[in-house]
C-alpha cells in the first residue's frame, strides 16, 4: 500500500492514478488522521501562496517607489529587480499549482451536505429498512456506504433518493456523478412543486458541482438561475456572493 504522505503529495501534483484516486477518497472519508493531515497540507500550501503574493506585491511597490524618486535607474538595478521578481514569481506559481483553484475554494467554503429532512436518524430505532440504513450512513458521513444503500432501495428513482445520493457523491468530490443526478431534478418542473422543493435545492448544488468540476461558465449560468428564480429564494444571496467573487477573480 502506498505511503499516505506520498498519496497526498500526488494529489497536489495531480498525478494520482484511478486506483490511487479511489484509495485517496476512501482514506479521506474513513481515516481521520489522514483527513487532518490532508487539510493541514492544503491550508499550508494556500498560506504559502498568499505570502508569496504579498511578497511580490511589496517588492514591486518598492521598485515603483524608487522609480518615482529617480528618473533614471542604472541598468544593474533593473536587472536585480527583474531577477528578484522572477524568483518570487516562480515560487508563487510552483505553490499555486499545488493549491486549490479559485472555483474549488469557492466550492469548499460554500458546500455543506443538505440536512437529512426526509428520514432523520433516531437512536435505538427498530427501523431496519435499507432506506433507514442509507440515511443513517448519510448522517454519519459514511457516503460510500450511503450510495451503495441508496442504490439498493426499491424506490431509488424517487427524487429525494436521487437528491441525497447526489449529495453523497458531491461530498466525495465525485462531481460528474452528482451532476448527472442533479441536472434532471433542476430541470424538472414537477420537482419545483414537491414538498421539499428539490428543484430549487438541486439548482444550487448543481452550481456548486460545476464549480468543483472547474466548469466555471456552467457554474455562473447555474447560479444565475438560482438568483433569478421567480418562485424561490433558496441560496440567492449566497449565489450572488459567489458570482461577485468569480467576477473579481
Amino acid at each position: 500500500m502506498m505511503n499516505k504522505e506520498d498519496l497526498i503529495e500526488k494529489y497536489f501534483t495531480d498525478t494520482l492514478s484511478n486506483e490511487e484516486r479511489i484509495l485517496f477518497d476512501k482514506l479521506l472519508q474513513n481515516d481521520q488522521e489522514f483527513k487532518e493531515e490532508f487539510i493541514f497540507q492544503k491550508e499550508l500550501k494556500q498560506s504559502i501562496v498568499h505570502q508569496q503574493r504579498e511578497t511580490i506585491k511589496k517588492t514591486l511597490q518598492g521598485f515603483e517607489d524608487n522609480l518615482n524618486r529617480k528618473k533614471v535607474i542604472p541598468l544593474k538595478y533593473w536587472l536585480a529587480a527583474a531577477s528578484v521578481v522572477l524568483v518570487l514569481s516562480l515560487g508563487y506559481f510552483t505553490f499555486s499549482k499545488y493549491s486549490a483553484s479559485q472555483p474549488e475554494k469557492l466550492f469548499a467554503s460554500n458546500f455543506t451536505p443538505y440536512e437529512n429532512v426526509v428520514h432523520p436518524t433516531v437512536r435505538n430505532s427498530k427501523d431496519e429498512s435499507i432506506e433507514s440504513k442509507a440515511f443513517s450512513a448519510y448522517d454519519n458521513g459514511s457516503y460510500y456506504k450511503a450510495i451503495n444503500l441508496f442504490n439498493s432501495v426499491e424506490n431509488k428513482e424517487d427524487d429525494y433518493i436521487r437528491f441525497y445520493k447526489a449529495m453523497s457523491f458531491l461530498a466525495l468530490s465525485k462531481n460528474q456523478e452528482a451532476i448527472d443526478l442533479l441536472l434532471p431534478l433542476a430541470t424538472n418542473p414537477e420537482a419545483s412543486s414537491a414538498k421539499y422543493k428539490w428543484h430549487a435545492k438541486a439548482n444550487w448544488y448543481l452550481g456548486l458541482a460545476y464549480l468543483n468540476n472547474n466548469e466555471t461558465d456552467r457554474a455562473k449560468s447555474q447560479f444565475n438561475v438560482v438568483i433569478n428564480h421567480p418562485d424561490c429564494d433558496y441560496k440567492k444571496e449566497e449565489a450572488k456572493e459567489i458570482m461577485s467573487q468569480i467576477k473579481s477573480d
